[in-house]
C-alpha cells in the first residue's frame, strides 16, 4: 500500500512538474534554464518527502485460519460393549451421532439394557491413542437424554442434541451408566 502512494505521489509531481515547465517555457528568466529546472525539482523533491511523512500510516492486518483435520465430520458412532454373563464383553448394539440442520441427530439402537433401569449417557474427551488411557476422567458438560426400556428387547430411538458437533465428540468415549454410576456399556466413538 505504501509503495502505490509513493508511485501516485511521484507520477502526480512529475505531471506538475511537466506543467509548471510547459508553462513557464515562454517566460523570461534571469536565471540559466538549467538553474530554474534544478531549483524546481530540489523544491518538488522537498514537499514530496513532507507528503510522505504527514501521509496517515496504513497497517496491515494478517489473520490466519487454522483449519482441523476433523472439521468435515458430521457423524459418529459407537460399538457399545457390556459385560458379558460368561465373562469378557459382549455387543450390545450401536449409539450414532449425524449431523442434521436441526441438531446433531443421535440415533440408538441397544440390546441387553435391564427392563425399569434407567441409563445415563456421558461422553468423555479423549486424545487419538486407541485405548481408553487418553480420555479425560470427566464427561464434557452435555445434557444427553436418559435411557429406558419397559421389557426386555432391543431399545430403537432417537433424539436432536442442540449445541454439539459431531467433531466435538470424535475420538470421545461414550459410556452408559446406571444404579448410582455402576458402568454397564462403554464404547468409542468415531
Amino acid at each position: 500500500m505504501k509503495t502505490i502512494i509513493k508511485k501516485m505521489i511521484m507520477l502526480t509531481s512529475i505531471l506538475g512538474v511537466s506543467i509548471v515547465l510547459s508553462g513557464c517555457s515562454s517566460c523570461p528568466s534571469k536565471q540559466p534554464a538549467h538553474h530554474s529546472m534544478h531549483k524546481q525539482e530540489m523544491q518538488h523533491r522537498k514537499y514530496q518527502k513532507q507528503q510522505v511523512q504527514s501521509a496517515p500510516q496504513i497497517t496491515e492486518t494478517v489473520v490466519f485460519y487454522q483449519s482441523y483435520e476433523n472439521d468435515d465430520i458430521d457423524s459418529v458412532s459407537a460399538k457399545m460393549y457390556t459385560h458379558s454373563s460368561k465373562g469378557g464383553e459382549s455387543k450390545m448394539g450401536t449409539i450414532k451421532f449425524v449431523e442434521t440442520n436441526d441438531g446433531l441427530h443421535m440415533k440408538i439402537n441397544l440390546i441387553d439394557l435391564r427392563p425399569g433401569k434407567t441409563y445415563t449417557a456421558h461422553i468423555y474427551p479423549c486424545g487419538a491413542c486407541n485405548d481408553y488411557t487418553c480420555c479425560t476422567t470427566t464427561p464434557m458438560a452435555i445434557d444427553l437424554p436418559t435411557l429406558k426400556i419397559e421389557e426386555a428387547g432391543r431399545l430403537e430411538t432417537s433424539y436432536i442434541i442442540r449445541g454439539l458437533t459431531a467433531a466435538q465428540i470424535n475420538n470421545a468415549k461414550i459410556v452408559l451408566t446406571r444404579d448410582g454410576g455402576y458402568k454397564a456399556a462403554w464404547g468409542k466413538l468415531k
